[in-house]
């Protein structure tokens, strides 16, 4: 098959999305019978997003297309900071996140991707559509949702093409937009149902997601998916085999978060209330934790405060396969579950990959990580609460002393198994 993927977030960045896209790529080339383009936001090295060693281990027969974000986007796009201490870059990163966000949420919409959607399109159907081979598939990647944009203005000019849209994430009834005003709302309403239904198929990552989408725009469950996202094992196998990264304390509980925590969606204040009593009331099991946070904290008063607890590190986000080693060699693997949101952290299906424990803090009752997670060994999951979280702090010493921790990787969530199915949709088109 020839295939088109469209992702603005693609291995040239590091975040959660761009190694989704990283790994169906490379799976969907694996066998050798597929010829695989991606067209993708061409971000610049001195971005803080950008990551060159994702980039390489993108498969070298993908065809890969940057287009150029735009002025705008180049302009207000978080710059790497030069000769300056961890600390500070973390703060002048938080504070460029802050005026993107508000940036974003005031002017520019759905995202700061728009103009590079039609660039991007107009590239497509004039360098790409009529050279060689016709595609036999269009894919398409939210989040973000200029993805769609992009994909849809391709379709629109060449009908006979199926149309693939992949949702990661909720659109318009993402948590994030809803104080985005009555205007945008409107407005980026009637884009979302454009890209409904101008698209063939519609892939979720969540069930309600996809209820939601089919209940909204009566949508046939023929033309519907469910697919969850996976890891790398062969990444995983070649990673622990080196050396093991010297952040790691083989003298405590390594517990690991790796990721972005936006306030809006994760709440880690009952965490630091939990490891302030443990703190006050068990010293020894408050002192057999190092305790690692990777990735941005959008508020910098609970950054702060993590910051003062002496056995928790709080670092700026790090490249993707470092991350993967804190990973695999932490006993515990921290993850903070999304509040009013239909969207599954990326981050869980890393972690499946791990030998260690998953500590899941429920973003609130209907949080739909606990369908992932509920009834697995490898995961302890629990509410939101300083309570809770106090109580699991000291199950895991406990746990720890009877050597209960190191579990097995869940091999059901390995890439290859997930794009095997993704490619099947394909295929059926």
């Amino acid at each position: 098959m020839k295939i088109l993927v469209v992702a603005c977030y693609s291995p040239i960045i590091n975040n959660s999305a761009s190694i989704e896209t990283l790994m169906y790529l490379n799976n969907l080339v694996s066998n050798g019978e597929n010829e695989v383009h991606l067209l993708t936001v061409d971000f610049p090295e001195n971005s803080i997003y950008y990551d060159k060693e994702i980039l390489q281990l993108l498969d070298e027969h993908i065809k890969l297309h940057k287009i150029d974000g735009g002025r705008i986007f180049n302009k207000i796009m978080p710059k790497k900071i030069i000769n300056a201490s961890a600390d500070k870059e973390m703060v002048n990163d938080s504070k460029k996140f802050q005026l993107l966000r508000k940036i974003k949420n005031k002017i520019i919409f759905p995202d700061m991707y728009y103009i590079w959607s039609k660039a991007a399109a107009k590239y497509a159907n004039e360098k790409l559509m009529n050279a060689g081979k016709p595609f036999d598939v269009i894919f398409s990647m939210h989040e973000p949702p200029s993805s769609h944009l992009c994909a849809k203005n391709i379709k629109l000019k060449n009908q006979g093409i199926p149309w693939i849209t992949y949702w990661s994430d909720p659109w318009l009834s993402d948590p994030s937009r809803s104080d985005i005003g009555i205007i945008r709302k409107t407005i980026e309403g009637r884009m979302e149902k454009s890209v409904v239904m101008n698209c063939d198929k519609l892939i979720f990552v969540t069930e309600a997601n996809k209820n939601d989408f089919r209940k909204r725009y009566n949508l046939k469950n023929e033309n519907l998916y469910l697919i969850n996202r996976g890891y790398d094992q062969k990444l995983y196998q070649q990673l622990e085999q080196e050396e093991k990264p010297k952040e790691i304390d083989e003298n405590k509980i390594n517990i690991l978060y790796a990721g972005e925590i936006f306030s809006k969606l994760r709440d880690i204040s009952k965490f630091i209330k939990a490891l302030d009593k443990l703190k006050n009331d068990n010293k020894d099991v408050y002192n057999s934790f190092n305790i690692m946070f990777y990735g941005n904290i959008d508020d910098a008063s609970l950054c702060e405060r993590l910051k003062s607890f002496e056995n928790v590190k709080v670092n700026k986000r790090i490249p993707f396969r470092q991350a993967l080693k804190l990973m695999i060699h932490s006993e515990v693997l921290l993850l903070f579950g999304n509040k009013n949101s239909k969207q599954i952290p990326a981050k869980i299906y890393d972690y499946f990959g791990c030998k260690g424990k998953v500590l899941v803090v429920l973003g609130d009752e209907n949080d739909p990580i606990k369908s992932v997670v509920e009834n697995k060994d490898k995961c302890i999951t629990i509410n939101n609460s300083s309570e809770a979280i106090y109580a699991s702090l000291i199950d895991i010493y406990t746990k720890n002393q009877n050597n209960e921790l190191i579990d097995i990787p869940l091999e059901a969530y390995e890439w290859g198994a997930v794009t095997r199915k993704m490619e099947s949709i394909f295929k059926g088109m």
